[in-house]
């Protein structure tokens, strides 16, 4: 065998082996071919404001078309200046990155390709090995052959990921810059360019020297490579590149809304839909409405905890403990300017007779306590120095002046600091949940289901089931208005005993007072128990209840005596929903939350209704109406009088005060209100 035959032997069998060991083993490219990149979920108010984002990978898909040519320049000659002209691997690009991080001393150029970057993203493993090299290199050759040039650089660049969770160009323009991919300048182009090679160590918002000079470094190799002229590259170094700090597009709702959003999504498009399919979900809610609703219960919960009495302070510390506290505290640049609302703990510096002086950060002033309200399970009701408390600023944001450095060790760490109004607080243990309806389009225009959905993402508006007391009665009174009654029919209220499911029961008023001959409109206006009582018994169980249950309740109506006082559990929203029938002239509607869904290409591939039943007739509604306007005129609900507005409303209350409610309505809305503790054994 001469030494020709022998060499070509040799790499016969050479290529035979790369054949059968990688080419003919590499993964297909079905994958890449038909890749459609997890994309985010944006969720808009019926008014267009975009309120939330569900996602695992925060990303916005965006063709190539819609990407300007100095956006993809810039990437090009970060990352692969011969982009356009190899096919998948760069010999001359390895050697040139090299010998570029040789000199820079650090990893400033990479040595794969753009094509090589989707192949190691997309199909293989993490794993650094010579024969995943290989592989990857195999595997962009044949990437090159299946897609053009511009498909390879439009998965590169909706896969890549820019730091601070953003994935893709069109998510790191929005969250860097606040823009379009469209709309990015020459130099914001290129520093977000550079970010792919180390997305942390360039980060802008934590890194943003590293990130400029890894712009400025993009600019150079555009000017090397022809992409820009000098007069561009000059006039791009000038340019400032602003970082839209904070800034992600949307109004910043996080609300038990959006989850109510987020679960309804899982339940019609499956678990992971809301995450990964670009969807468009417009809703029902008011944006405007949701932001009040939410204020209002907040600054209810607050008031309503405050009112049940002060629980003390969180803690105490001594004098050597509290002066490190005061000291760590005042060079704490988060303290330096207070935010309206947010619970601080401050310490407490001096007690006088009716006041206590405290300090938070460089903040100080003095507390009048005198007519405190303390929790009766509260034993010790004096303050000392050294106790933490909570507190509250009264106005927006109080900024304290930046100290001067020779003040950063004062002698005296327990000096009061900056003026600054506050006033005691404590993290509310009392909850809360509010539903509103907008009677003529039916839309679920906002909902609260606690003081704060970072802590906890129970929904007590949806997902809570509560006795709703006296809250329930209207029901019962429109069965007995379509069951022989009207509101001028008198019932006696008068002690009476009956025997339901074998046990003996006397129902009691609430102020434990009966009163004689009652109309049934006196009755629902001063909620008489008895006379409610009395009524179902008198037109019979069953009958009252098969009434109700024409209103399609979520939840299962007990048939007893007691069911008048509300002891059928059921949720904020079916009971809210519920009253839209006396507001809406007889029909019960069951609210949108979700009005459509659309497909990244636009495609509505769901829209949702409010659904409408004719629960009773309309002429019962109008007298339940004229008798709620009763409660708020005359009874129950007197305190909802000063808003000066026609209402129509009821109050309830369970036993031992363990839930309060209201719900009621304007020609325009029907709005409830639940308030009580999440542990169902604590009472108000």
């Amino acid at each position: 065998m001469t030494a020709l035959a022998a060499l070509a032997l040799t790499a016969g069998a050479g290529l035979f082996v790369l054949y059968t060991q990688y080419w003919a083993t590499l993964p297909p490219l079905d994958r890449l071919v038909d890749y459609r990149p997890p994309v985010a979920t944006r969720v808009y108010a019926s008014d267009g404001t975009l309120i939330e984002e569900f996602f695992v990978e925060k990303r916005y898909f965006t063709p190539i078309s819609q990407v300007p040519v100095r956006v993809r320049n810039a990437f090009v000659a970060a990352e692969d200046a011969d982009f356009y002209s190899h096919f998948g691997f760069d010999l001359f690009g390895i050697a040139r990155a090299a010998l570029a991080n040789t000199r820079a001393g650090d990893v400033v150029q990479g040595g794969s390709t753009i094509t090589q970057q989707v192949v190691k993203a997309l199909l293989l493993n993490p794993e650094r090995s010579y024969e995943r090299k290989l592989r990857e290199i195999l595997l962009s050759v044949r990437l090159e052959t299946e897609l053009s040039k511009e498909r390879i650089l439009e998965l590169y660049l909706n896969q890549i990921y820019f730091g601070d969770g953003n994935y893709g160009i069109q998510a790191a323009a929005r969250s860097y810059f606040d823009k379009k991919v469209s709309e990015l300048s020459v130099a914001e182009a290129a520093l977000l360019a550079g970010l792919p090679q180390a997305p942390s160590r360039y980060s802008p918002n934590r890194h943003p020297e590293a990130a400029h000079a890894r712009k400025r470094y993009v600019l150079r190799r555009m000017l090397e490579e022809g992409f820009i002229n000098s007069g561009t590259y000059r006039e791009a170094l000038r340019e400032t590149t602003v970082i839209a700090r904070g800034k992600s597009g949307h109004s910043g709702i996080r609300s038990y809304y959006t989850e109510a959003v987020r679960l309804y999504l899982e339940d019609v498009f499956g678990k992971e839909a809301p995450y990964d399919q670009g969807y468009r979900v417009y809703t029902a809610m008011d944006a405007r409405l949701q932001a009040e609703a939410e204020s209002a219960v907040k600054r209810g919960i607050e008031r309503v905890d405050w009112l049940l009495g002060y629980r003390g302070p969180a803690e105490h510390l001594e004098t050597q403990e509290m002066s490190a506290r005061l000291l760590s505290d005042r060079r704490n640049p988060r303290l330096r300017e207070l935010q309206s609302g947010k619970l601080y703990e401050a310490v407490v510096t001096e007690v006088h007779g009716s006041s206590i002086s405290v300090a938070v950060g460089p903040h100080a002033d003095e507390i009048d306590v005198s007519k405190l309200i303390w929790k009766r399970s509260v034993k010790n009701r004096r303050f000392a120095v050294g106790d933490i408390v909570g507190v509250r600023t009264e106005q927006a944001g109080v900024a304290a002046p930046k100290p001067d450095p020779s003040e950063m060790e004062p002698q005296d760490p327990g000096a009061l600091r900056e003026p600054v109004k506050l006033w005691l607080a404590q993290e509310p243990e009392i909850e809360a949940a509010l539903v509103s309806i907008d009677i003529k389009t039916g839309n679920l225009v906002a909902a609260v289901g606690g003081y704060d959905f970072s802590k906890t993402q129970f929904n007590r508006a949806t997902q809570a089931k509560r006795q709703p007391g006296s809250a329930f009665k209207p029901f019962v009174y429109a069965a007995a208005l379509d069951n022989g009654f009207t509101p001028a029919s008198i019932i006696y209220d008068e002690p009476v005993t009956y025997i339901d499911h074998d046990r003996e029961w006397s129902p009691k008023n609430y102020s434990r007072v009966h009163y004689g001959p009652t109309t049934v409109r006196t009755a629902l206006e001063k909620s008489r128990n008895v006379v409610t009582v009395k009524m179902v018994d008198s037109i019979g169980v069953d009958r009252v209840v098969n009434y109700i249950e024409a209103f399609g309740f979520d939840a299962k109506i007990g048939r007893n005596l007691s069911i008048g006082l509300g002891t059928s559990e059921l949720t904020l929203l079916d009971l809210v929903s519920g009253y839209t029938a006396f507001a809406n002239g007889g029909v019960k509607i069951r609210p949108a939350v979700v009005t459509r869904v659309q497909d990244p290409s636009g495609k509505v591939v769901h829209a949702a209704r409010p659904q409408y039943r004719q629960a009773i007739s309309p002429q019962t509604a109008a007298l339940i109406t004229q008798m709620l306007k009763g409660v708020v005129e005359n009874g129950t609900g007197r305190s909802v009088r000063p808003i000066n507005r026609p209402v129509a409303g009821k109050t309830g209350t369970t036993n031992d005060q363990r839930d309060a409610w209201f719900i009621g309505y304007t020609p325009e809305l029907v709005t409830g209100v639940w308030v009580g503790y999440d542990d169902h054994s604590r009472s108000m």
